[in-house]
């Protein structure tokens, strides 16, 4: 696989922790669907799914700590969570298709 698969998925959850969502257009297909949420599709969902959610739980963290997979199908594996005091994190797993 090459490190371009890598740095998207990387590129996505920095997204997700920094509401930076000027870098969906770069990172994402237009056809891009979040399976987990099949409403959200394209990078504009996936902008107002950020700005939504960032908006409701602004110390929702995403840690990325595996990216398996190759250029045609990427996993990647982590965990979500907020800081101490806020609500419990818990773990998960995501995946993601690089852009052509």
């Amino acid at each position: 696989m090459t490190d371009e698969p890598v740095r998207a998925v990387a590129r996505y959850f920095d997204m997700w922790n920094t509401g930076d969502t000027t870098v969906a257009e770069q990172i994402l297909h237009p056809d891009w669907v979040d399976h987990a949420h099949p409403e959200v599709t394209g990078p504009a969902g996936v902008r107002q799914s950020v700005q939504a959610i960032r908006a409701a739980r602004p110390g929702l963290r995403f840690q990325l700590t595996s990216v398996l997979g190759d250029e045609k199908l990427v996993a990647a594996v982590g965990s979500v969570g907020q800081p101490q005091g806020d609500s419990p994190g818990s773990s998960s797993g995501w995946s993601a298709s690089p852009t052509a």
